[in-house]
């Protein structure tokens, strides 16, 4: 999340010896100070040649800046790394905690009691059309409130995979706890004492009154405002419902539990088959994954493990959202479909179920260029970025997301210059990119990191966009990092030795995709929503909407490092974690971001994508602008090798990219361009487009104008080059490695590129037939 103005704007390696697998380096890194760093005199704790703080230094910048207190946590909870950025992360920083969008209801845990509720639709347009947003956002029915004791606030106590835990004390060791969790319409309840009201929104339509002889007693049903809701209460209990929007539940001593379910229609049958689940209370969350290498597809299973509180069933309603339906091998029999903010959730009696994705391969980088012309033209825009300064970045521009942007536009001239033969340039450049990162982990400049334990993160100082004030955008920040890392691996893999700087990018890795749960350092994929699968980039996640993602392509970028360095370094299960994170991303982020489906953004949204996801709504527009091309752009951005998914529809692209010259106009006439060149970003859409038309995007690049912050026109120009030679990516085509890729032009002539990072020779078979002979630590390129 940004909450301030955010501008966005083959050679042989040296390798004296292999760098240590990373997650080797995490564990390393990440044991007690005493056995893993040296103390200095100024509190420094050292890794390798890095030096890192366990608090601000005095008088340093951001000294006054510190990492939010997780005070709202006890049991389990309060023993573990703050799990920050979720979806029910705010619970944890707030007395009382914001809408909590677990879908397909949304929850609140208020001074009232413990609110749900079936979302409300409704479409906001602000600014003539600039700004919108489709909001399902929290509405409380049904609040449940313990008559026996008042809470005094709002704790996390446990939490798994995509399961929640909330616990509402008072005096004496009194509580209410409410567990939640993505998928189901159940929430579950437990009262350690006297009864339970349930607050109504309106007075209610019965629908199964357990005073009716005729039903099961421990079933109360009713609708309100076009929803239905049912209480499973256990045998014993009683009801008092002598106030038609209040509904009294008193408990026997011996079963101190129920649950309240948000139901898909008002049929009696409905709510018997719910009641046939209803007592299978979920106690853990878990996602695993394999990469099939040889197959190239990614499995993913999500299970949900229950203890049966009543009777002897286990299974339980799972609501499987479009990504993934989309995914299923075989799709299970849905008898129940509920609408909401992430489209059709379709609900299967299950415990267990798994999905299969094809992973499409990044590379490192794409080699040279073929045409002569093209060959030269790019020779002299090297040696004018090269000769240029450094441009002035918005802001400070010397936080974490700033330096990290300098270090990926360094990072694409390096490739370039490699693929060219321009040695000296590719040395010079390899000397920046080390220098630029060993300045920030040797301690000993105004930009360094503290290891915080409190909270449990690893976080750079200064912060930028609330980094570390509200813990946001890690995985932005630290993947143009590890990027970089991976950059220099290829070329000089000591680098990465744990005697060097390895111990530090470590932490960087821990810090955002730590693939271990209830550790007390790093919380488990702090970024990434398992079930949605997709990140979330605000730490506290305290927004009416829940927590949000802008820039799905940051997030992208992330992933993507991992299972570069993963692969670079032979850490097989980083690169495992690198590839299952990116290619579920890329999955979410076509499916909720650019709806290549259509089976989420609704007509009357009237835009060809959403620019912003949050757990409660999706919208179009920025944290900082209303700029079209930024609006777009950041989805985008950076434009790397990795960025090959943005082409996977070819009309989705074109329909955003026509748009922006009417948005562009309308932006203008609304007056309120803030001085915005009329070309900003104009490389960026340039490069989108390109991945869908090599010619379009070519001819809509102007080499005089704008560059992105983070792009030089030397990269730009390499790009729609690489692209007019070897056309659109081809996702049609897997391979049994990797990295690799794959592109068509409009003859129909495939290109096929593999990098081996292995220290022996490789052959690369496609799914196509094609196979390529990869020399050890280089980039085969073939037709």
């Amino acid at each position: 999340m940004l909450t301030a103005c955010r501008p966005r704007g083959g050679l042989t390696p040296v390798a004296a010896r292999a760098a240590w697998p990373l997650a080797l380096l995490v564990a390393l890194s990440c044991l007690p100070s005493a056995a893993s760093a040296e103390a200095l005199a100024d509190g420094a704790q050292t890794t390798g040649l890095g030096r890192y703080y366990l608090a601000p230094k005095h008088g340093a910048l951001g000294i006054d800046v510190v990492p939010p207190p997780a005070a709202f946590r006890s049991g389990a909870a309060a023993g573990a790394a703050a799990p920050t950025n979720q979806w029910y992360s705010s619970v944890m920083f707030r007395r009382w905690s914001e809408p909590l969008y677990a879908l397909p209801l949304s929850y609140r845990a208020g001074p009232e009691g413990f609110e749900l509720g079936a979302p409300q639709r409704e479409l906001m347009v602000q600014d003539r059309g600039a700004k919108k947003e489709m909001r399902y956002l929290h509405s409380a029915a049904v609040t449940v409130v313990p008559l026996g004791f008042a809470p005094r606030d709002a704790r996390l106590s446990r939490n798994s995979d995509w399961l929640a835990e909330i616990r509402m004390a008072g005096g004496a060791g009194q509580a209410l706890t409410a567990t939640i969790l993505h998928g189901s319409p159940f929430s579950y309840f437990e009262c350690s004492a006297g009864d339970v009201r349930l607050h109504l929104a309106a007075a209610p339509r019965i629908l199964w009154n357990p005073a009716d002889p005729a039903r099961d007693a421990r079933v109360a049903a009713f609708t309100i405002a076009g929803h239905s809701y049912a209480v499973f209460a256990p045998r014993g209990a009683t009801w008092d419902w002598s106030r038609p929007s209040e509904l009294v539940l008193h408990l026997p001593a011996r079963a101190r539990y129920f649950s309240v379910a948000g139901l898909p229609d008002a049929r009696d049958r409905t709510v018997a088959d719910f009641l046939a689940v209803a007592y299978a209370f979920p106690t853990q969350t878990r996602v695993a994954w394999t990469y099939d290498e040889r197959a190239s597809r990614v499995t993913t299973s999500f299970t949900v493990t229950t203890v049966a509180r009543e009777g002897d069933g286990l299974t339980t309603f799972m609501g499987l959202y479009p990504h993934h339906w989309a995914a299923l091998e075989t799709a299970p029999t849905a008898r129940y479909q509920y609408d909401s903010v992430r489209g059709p959730i379709r609900l299967i009696a299950a415990n267990q179920f798994s999905i299969t994705r094809a992973y499409h391969g990044i590379v490192p980088f794409w080699g040279g260029l073929e045409g002569t012309a093209d060959r030269a033209t790019l020779a002299g825009l090297l040696a004018r970025d090269l000769a240029a300064p450094a441009p002035s970045m918005p802001g400070s521009g010397v936080g974490t997301y700033w330096t990290g942007k300098r270090l990926n536009a360094i990072a694409q001239l390096l490739s370039i210059a490699e693929a060219e033969g321009q040695r000296p340039w590719r040395d010079a450049l390899l000397a920046q990119l080390k220098g630029q990162l060993e300045r920030w982990f040797d301690g000993r400049h105004a930009g360094y990191f503290v290891e915080d334990a409190r909270l449990g993160t690893f976080i750079g100082i200064p912060q930028e966009y609330n980094s570390i004030q509200n813990m946001n955008d890690h995985h932005f920040h630290y993947g143009y990092w590890l990027m970089a890392a991976a950059q220099i691996a290829i070329r000089d893999r000591d680098w990465l030795a744990k005697e060097h700087w390895g111990g530090m990018l470590a932490k960087l890795v821990a810090d955002i995709a730590t693939a271990e749960r209830g550790r007390a350092d790093y919380p488990f994929l702090r970024h990434f929503d398992a079930y949605e699968g997709h990140s979330w980039a605000s730490g506290t996640g305290s927004l009416l909407a829940g927590n949000n993602q802008e820039s799905s392509s940051e997030a992208v970028n992330a992933w993507a490092s991992l299972l570069l360095l993963g692969e670079i370094t032979g850490d097989r299960a980083l690169r495992d974690l690198g590839i299952f994170l990116y290619t579920s991303e890329v999955a979410s982020v076509q499916q909720y971001w650019f709806d290549l489906d259509h089976q989420v953004i609704a007509p009357e949204f009237g835009e060809p994508f959403a620019s912003m996801i949050f757990g409660g709504q999706y919208a179009y527009n920025s944290w900082w602008t209303e700029e079209p091309r930024q609006i777009a752009g950041i989805n985008a951005l950076p434009i790397t090798a990795a960025s090959s998914y943005l082409g996977a529809d070819p009309a989705a692209v074109g329909r955003i990219i026509g748009a922006l010259p009417d948005k562009r106009r309308r932006y203008e006439g609304n007056g309120k361009t803030d001085g915005t060149p009329p070309d900003v970003w104009q490389d960026i859409i340039a490069s989108w487009l390109a991945l869908a038309d090599p010619a379009a995007g070519r001819a809509l690049w102007n080499p005089n104008g704008y560059v992105e912050f983070g792009e030089t026109r030397s990269h730009t120009f390499y790009w729609l080059a690489s692209l007019g030679e070897m056309g659109r990516p081809d996702l049609t085509v897997t391979a049994d490695t990797p990295l690799y890729g794959v592109f068509k032009n409009a003859g129909d002539v495939r290109t096929y590129l593999a990098y081996n990072a292995r220290a022996t020779a490789l052959t690369v078979t496609f799914s196509s037939g094609k196979v390529l002979s990869v020399p050890p630590h280089s980039l085969a390129r073939a037709h």
